[in-house]
């Protein structure tokens, strides 16, 4: 029987080492690159293992292409892509076009490794110089996501991003539809790859065989995400400061947990699917897409509700993205724009709005005046620096989120609504300071 402390201690746990993986996952959706390939013939190296999986939605026909190795790639990819496809085409209502989605075979390099050669020998100038302009397209797309994966961050946190990487599906677009294909027909052998980079040149671009699809997805084997987990479990222990006995127990618990870590984990990878059929086919906007994705996610991720039904979940997804549709529809209409700072203003013109803002009833937040500019702080933690950028109205120095300040009829300011990116809320005067932060019982051992 499990410990009280795994028991109660786990869940937090399980999600903690999920969460690293789909922010990963939420990251590397937000790339995608723009390509006009030329059409061509399928040539026999690749296209003879595509096969067209059928499906039907409403009495309407989908179709979705899937190159696999083994009959138990196939049936996963089918059953994955299945139900993303019934999300995006209720999300869509219209046709999701031709699509690929490729599986990986255990054992080979994840696409990232062609990738990152071919950058290397560009910075290395071992290309061929009429190679510049693909390049540069393949150094902008790794420096995407470097960038929005936060690698350096991560690594400074011990964090195994090159384990996640490995499991992370990805859209291949662009040169990064060609440079897979190169690596298929060499084997994913690395000396043979990097031979052929040297050697290749603009002509070699010219002709994609997967040009003939709307859209094409990469989807690493099963077993990568369990990799990448396996990978994080020792460092978010060692993070949680737990000892020996401690350690065990959850590392027991584990196993209990086991499904609910891999609902998280399928959760993530079927959100890059979803954005994937998004930026290909939708229109929306990169903000917008970004806000489905989350909610789709949300909806996906384990709960412990025992709702886990094929068709709840699908019909859950759908009822929580036509919300958001509707909510982004009416952020369309008044989207954040971050205000510039004015250049000429009397800071006593703003002595009536210093003070304490409550929100609920509680009062939490306090607007200060110091030195050349305004401070916002959030109970004891660090002060924002705000700047004058209208009429009572104060733009935070990133400019990621504006204060405007609500005033009686005397002038004295009565309460403020503080506004940042798809963010609104607002917050009353009110005269108490906040409350010290409950300080945690301490136990005697």
């Amino acid at each position: 029987m499990l410990s009280r402390f795994a028991c109660r201690r786990l869940p937090r746990f399980a999600f903690a080492v999920c969460v690293a993986w789909a922010m990963a996952c939420r990251a590397a959706i937000a790339h995608a690159t723009d390509a006009s390939p030329t059409s061509m013939s399928p040539t026999p190296e690749f296209m003879p293992a595509v096969e067209l999986a059928p499906f039907v939605v409403k009495g309407r026909s989908l179709s979705v292409s899937i190159l696999a190795r083994t009959k138990g790639d196939r049936t996963y990819a089918e059953k994955f892509a299945g139900d993303v496809l019934e999300v995006a085409d209720a999300t869509l209502e219209k046709s999701l076009g031709r699509g690929l989605v490729i599986v990986g075979k255990k054992g080979e390099p994840h696409p990232i490794f062609v990738f990152r050669k071919f950058v290397e020998l560009a910075n290395a100038g071992q290309l061929d110089p009429a190679m510049s302009t693909r390049a540069t397209e393949a150094s902008d797309l790794m420096h995407a996501w470097e960038n929005r994966l936060h690698l350096d961050e991560a690594a400074k946190q011990g964090m195994p991003m090159e384990a996640f990487l490995k499991a992370l599906p990805l859209p291949l677009e662009g040169v990064s539809s060609k440079l897979y294909q190169l690596a298929w027909a060499e084997g994913f052998d690395e000396k043979r790859v990097e031979q052929k980079l040297r050697t290749l040149t603009p002509a070699d671009f010219q002709q994609d065989p997967l040009s003939r699809f709307d859209w094409v997805f990469y989807l690493p084997p099963r077993e990568a995400a369990g990799d990448a987990l396996k990978a994080a479990v020792p460092i978010a222990l060692k993070k949680e400061k737990m000892g020996v006995m401690k350690r065990a127990a959850v590392r027991s618990a584990l196993v209990v947990f086991a499904p609910a870590i891999k609902k998280a984990v399928e959760g993530a990878r079927k959100g890059m699917l979803y954005m994937t059929l998004l930026r290909a086919r939708s229109g929306y906007s990169d903000d917008d897409m970004q806000q489905l994705v989350r909610v789709y996610v949300q909806v996906l991720m384990p709960d412990f509700k025992f709702n886990d039904s094929r068709n709840d979940t699908r019909e859950r997804a759908i009822a929580a993205i036509e919300a958001q549709k509707i909510a982004n529809a009416e952020y369309a209409k008044d989207p954040y724009v971050a205000p510039p700072r004015l250049t000429d203003f009397d800071a006593a013109t703003a002595s009536t709005l210093l003070g304490y803002y409550a929100e609920n009833s509680e009062t939490t937040y306090r607007f200060a005046q110091v030195d050349d500019g305004f401070t916002w702080q959030f109970r004891d933690h660090k002060p924002h620096r705000y700047f004058p950028a209208g009429d009572r109205l104060f733009v935070e120095e990133n400019g990621h989120t504006t204060l405007q300040f609500i005033v009686d009829e005397a002038g004295t300011g009565s309460g403020v609504e503080k506004r940042g990116h798809r963010s609104r809320k607002t917050l009353q005067r009110t005269v108490a300071p906040p409350a010290p932060p409950a300080k945690k019982a301490t136990q005697v051992k």
